[in-house]
């Protein structure tokens, strides 16, 4: 922190504390024009040395607080959208309709009234309609594909199983599975795919 212009650094960038913006190159003529500049009227210099310290160090509390509430509100977002990729895995697990993940919210909520009332805007913000829940299903579908389509990369040997089974309604159903042991011999075997 710089008490002759009220600079700081975030992130490699220097931040002045009065206007919170920041200078593209860290350069003194660049800071102290910007000080000069735009906070001209702010009687900076006219304060006794402790009084600068002080308004400083508030200056940067204010800083630090406005930084913190948007942490805060990025990781209860992050938590959301992963308990909803949690609730979405497992309705697509149990072979459940996509659309009941509304029914798991109504449910998480009169729970969260009981258990833990002072956290029910966070299971509020947990999105669980039809087409979220589709579309998270479809997210870890891909995700599971390129975790095996990397996997089968790093095959040494493999082999390809094929069967057939037929569904409730008597149609044929082709089952290809693959099974391949890398060079640490672990062994994987996987559905490929199933198709009709």
């Amino acid at each position: 922190m710089d008490l002759e212009v009220l600079f700081t650094v975030v992130k490699d960038k220097p931040v002045c504390l009065i206007c919170n913006e920041t200078v593209a190159v860290f350069k003194e003529y660049n800071i102290s024009r910007h000080f000069t500049s735009r906070h001209h009227n702010f009687n900076y210099e006219s304060m006794p040395e402790n009084e600068r310290k002080q308004k400083a160090e508030d200056l940067c509390k204010k800083l630090s607080g406005q930084q913190n509430c948007f942490k805060k509100i990025n990781s209860s977002q992050k938590a959301a959208t992963h308990a909803g990729y949690i609730v979405a895995y497992n309705i697509a697990k149990s072979n459940k309709a996509l659309s009941d993940g509304e029914f798991v919210k109504h449910c998480m909520l009169q729970v969260c009234d009981v258990l833990c009332p002072d956290k029910k805007k966070d299971f509020e913000t947990i999105s669980l309609s039809k087409n979220i829940v589709t579309s998270r299903v479809e997210a870890i579908n891909k995700n599971l594909i390129s975790q095996l389509v990397t996997k089968i990369s790093q095959f040494k040997f493999c082999s390809i199983t094929v069967d057939e089974s037929t569904d409730i309604n008597d149609t044929a159903q082709l089952l290809l599975f693959i099974r391949g042991v890398d060079e640490n011999f672990s062994i994987t075997e996987e559905l490929e795919c199933m198709q009709s």
